[in-house]
């Protein structure tokens, strides 16, 4: 009977810990909720593509899709 109770309490708990995917159709842009760490590249002051860099993308940044050529 203890063992009945327990499991029924960790199912009805793990129900209500569920987690939230929600899939971005691919070229659509993207506001960051949170600071994001991420590896980027970038171009300098010759044109030059370096990286990848780690960098901390604030909140509130948007992510766009790479330009269509």
């Amino acid at each position: 009977m203890i063992s009945r109770t327990i499991s029924t309490s960790a199912l009805l708990i793990c129900l209500g810990c569920q987690t939230k995917i929600v899939l971005v159709p691919d070229g659509d842009p993207v506001l960051f909720a949170k600071p994001v760490k991420a590896s980027v590249y970038a171009f300098d002051k010759d044109g030059k593509l370096v990286g990848p860099s780690t960098v901390k993308i604030p909140a509130g940044w948007y992510a766009l899709p790479k330009a269509k050529k």
